[in-house]
């Protein structure tokens, strides 16, 4: 479940742009959260990749 989670945001990402990067990442999140109870084990990569795309939009600082 956790790869397959993984890699479907990972794909998402990639092709994402500025309009539907924060839908990815609420769903994202939301669902990681939902089924593994935090974000506190996201695997390093991922995190970064969440971290750096929002600072590029504008959405966190």
């Amino acid at each position: 479940m956790k790869e397959s989670l993984l890699n479907s945001f990972r794909n998402d990402v990639k092709n994402s742009g500025a309009d539907s990067f924060p839908m990815f990442v609420d769903s994202f999140t939301n669902i990681w959260d939902y089924e593994f109870g935090s974000l506190d084990d996201l695997p390093h990569d991922v995190d970064e990749l969440v971290a750096d795309r929002a600072i590029e939009y504008g959405l966190m600082e």
